[in-house]
């Protein structure tokens, strides 16, 4: 088996990490506090790079939207946002340690920001919603610099959003539109941003403003907060549960068939790839 090459890129060396393809999104091996380490790394680069969280739906979505699937490829770090995709690429072979659900993976990167010095934005949601996010994380993080804009822009808006954020000198910048509508706006906009470190987050401000409820501990361990989250939504999440799981397990049962696993390096320059 080849060797992952330890990567520099300015003063922040990047971990040796191995990766596996999950029905059909790449997921690389990463825990919460490794997670934490390399996002704030990349605010001390004059390079921008950009995290995701995977879960059954990205894949899903990932393996019917050639776009999306493109810009995991190309994304700097992929971690494993559902438990379902923990359990998967670990029967893939990946030395997955934990799940590193974005919403709580938000809290300690903030308090890293707060006790850095950088300047953090968030972005999306219902008029309001980020910035109730932002209040309760400034609970937690007494210092941390935070700006805000809701998602609801049009296309003459975003230049607005996009000087808002560079005017904030946002070194750390949540995106939170939704999958595939922010990974889209990342590859339109992203550089344009100015951030160093881009996470794309989903609904992240509508769980850290307190306007849904997090599942109770016995179902997030077991892997059931899926189950939660239907419960709380269930007209805009059926679908995504109750059509997507079971398409996800066929996913994954048909590359366990087919033995069409691979496992890469991580995606930078000069990192070797690892084909199983």
């Amino acid at each position: 088996m080849a060797t992952v090459m330890n990567v520099t890129r300015g003063a922040f060396a990047v971990a040796p990490r191995a990766s596996a393809y999950v029905a059909g999104a790449r997921v690389d091996s990463v825990g919460m506090d490794a997670a934490v380490e390399t996002v704030i790394g990349w605010t001390r680069e004059n390079q921008q790079r950009v995290a995701v969280g995977v879960n059954a739906h990205v894949s899903n979505l990932a393996r019917r939207d050639p776009e999306l699937r493109h810009f995991l490829e190309g994304s700097d770090l992929n971690y494993a946002d559902g438990q379902s995709v923990v359990w998967a690429a670990r029967a893939l072979g990946a030395s997955v340690s934990e799940r590193v659900a974005t919403t709580d993976l938000a809290p300690p990167l903030l308090q890293r920001a707060a006790r850095e010095n950088l300047n953090v934005f968030f972005f999306g949601g219902q008029p309001g919603v980020a910035e109730s996010a932002a209040e309760q994380m400034r609970r937690i993080a007494p210092d941390v610099k935070i700006a805000t804009h809701h998602g609801y822009v049009d296309a003459e808006g975003v230049e607005e959003v996009l000087r808002e954020i560079r005017a904030h000198g946002t070194d750390l910048l949540f995106v939170g539109l939704g999958d595939p509508v922010q990974q889209a706006w990342v590859r339109d906009h992203g550089t344009r941003s100015g951030a160093t470190a881009i996470l794309t987050c989903g609904g992240l401000f509508d769980w850290l403003s307190g306007a849904n409820k997090r599942a109770p501990a016995w179902m997030i361990t077991a892997g059931l907060e899926w189950a939660w989250r239907l419960m709380i939504e269930p007209k805009r999440l059926a679908r995504r549960y109750l059509v997507g799981n079971p398409a996800f397990i066929l996913a994954l049962a048909i590359q366990f068939a087919t033995r069409s696993t691979r496992r890469i390096g991580h995606r930078g320059e000069g990192s070797a790839s690892l084909d199983a």
